[in-house]
C-alpha cells in the first residue's frame, strides 16, 4: 500500500472573544488531499469511511446475546443465530472524489499541542514520503490514523 499526500494546508486562526469569558479561541482549518494506491483493501476501507451510510452488525436481543456469551463453549461448535445487518447513518471522515481517485479531508479542529504535533507529522510525510517518528505500523496506516484522530479534535 502506498499513500501520497497531494495537498496539505493548515490555516491557523483565532476567534476573537469566542468563549463565555470573552477570550480569544485558537482553531485550525485543515485541508488534506491524499491518494491510496496498491492494496485494494485499504482503499476500499477508506472509501467506506467516506460514505454517508455504513452497514453495521446488529443483534436481535441483547439479553439473549449476553446469555449466549456467558454460556459459550470454547469448541466453536455453535454460533449465535441472532445477528443481522442494518444501514446506519455516519458522519464521513473524508470525501472520495472519484474523478481524481483522491480523498479530501477538511476539518475545523481545535488548535492544541496535540493537533499541531499531528499536523507537523503530516507535513513531514508530505515532503519526505516517510514519517519522522518510529511507529509499530506502516507509515500509511499511521497517516490514516492521524487523520481519524484530527477529526475527533473538532472545534
Amino acid at each position: 500500500m502506498s499513500i501520497t499526500i497531494t495537498s496539505l494546508r493548515a490555516d491557523y486562526r483565532v476567534t476573537s472573544a469566542g468563549n463565555m469569558r470573552g477570550e480569544d479561541v485558537p482553531y485550525t482549518i485543515i485541508n488534506v488531499t491524499f491518494r491510496i494506491e496498491g492494496d485494494p483493501h485499504y482503499k476500499e476501507s477508506a472509501k467506506s469511511e467516506a460514505e454517508d451510510f455504513r452497514k453495521s452488525l446488529t443483534i436481535d436481543d441483547p439479553e439473549r446475546y449476553e446469555n449466549f456469551l456467558l454460556n459459550w463453549d470454547f469448541n466453536f461448535n455453535r454460533s449465535y443465530d441472532g445477528f443481522g445487518r442494518a444501514w446506519v447513518l455516519q458522519d464521513p471522515l473524508w470525501q472520495y472524489i472519484e474523478k481524481f481517485d483522491t480523498f479530501w479531508f477538511r476539518e475545523w479542529i481545535a488548535d492544541s499541542p496535540v493537533t499541531r504535533a499531528i499536523i507537523s507529522e503530516l507535513e513531514y510525510f508530505a515532503q519526505h514520503n516517510k514519517l519522522k517518528s518510529v511507529y509499530r505500523h506502516a507509515d500509511e496506516c499511521i497517516i490514516l490514523s492521524h487523520l481519524r484522530t484530527l477529526s475527533r479534535y473538532w472545534d
